[in-house]
């Protein structure tokens, strides 16, 4: 397998994921908070870990986390897979928004569902790490013997994420 086929495989699993990411986030708010969505990014980081949000900008970083990752699969659709480094970075920055929305402070409604979403993201940051550490990996066998751990990171993502948008979505 050559660098370009493993970027592609990488790649093809992140865009996968947000989109099915992306999916839940819109199916677990309703209209009214996409009014709010500027409230949840104007929020100190520093507020948003000492304070709960309230459920209306907790929906807000919900449905913002969905927008950067779309934002970032247009990326990943587009990026050239013999650029290694672009890789790394577009990998390494990935996992910021995952991070950002770990550290929310939820009400204490969402509680629940929070713990499931972090659960999925944290997935997801390990699934990017294992990503990172193949990008330029010429030896065939240490890839196909990544792809099981790949796997279940990008199962245990899709079914956290998935769970805890409908947890969000029966506690309104």
């Amino acid at each position: 397998m050559t660098k370009s086929n493993s970027l592609k495989r990488i790649f093809t699993g992140i865009v996968a994921l947000c989109m099915v990411f992306s999916l839940s986030a819109c199916g677990g708010n309703d209209s009214n908070n996409s009014n709010n969505a500027g409230n949840a990014s104007k929020s100190s980081a520093s507020e948003s870990k000492q304070t709960a949000l309230s459920k209306e900008d907790y929906q807000a970083s919900f449905t913002e986390l969905a927008t950067e990752l779309e934002s970032i699969q247009s990326e990943a659709a587009n990026i050239d897979t013999t650029d290694v480094d672009a890789a790394k970075k577009l990998l390494e920055d990935l996992k910021q928004p995952f991070s950002d929305f770990m550290s929310q402070v939820p009400p204490a409604e969402y509680e629940e569902a929070h713990q499931k979403i972090t659960s999925g993201c944290q997935a997801m940051i390990d699934y990017i790490d294992a990503c990172s550490a193949l990008v330029g990996e010429t030896d065939a066998t240490k890839i196909q013997e990544s792809t099981q751990t790949l796997t279940g990171y990008l199962q245990t993502a899709v079914t956290d994420l998935m769970e805890g948008s409908e947890l969000l979505a029966s506690a309104n």
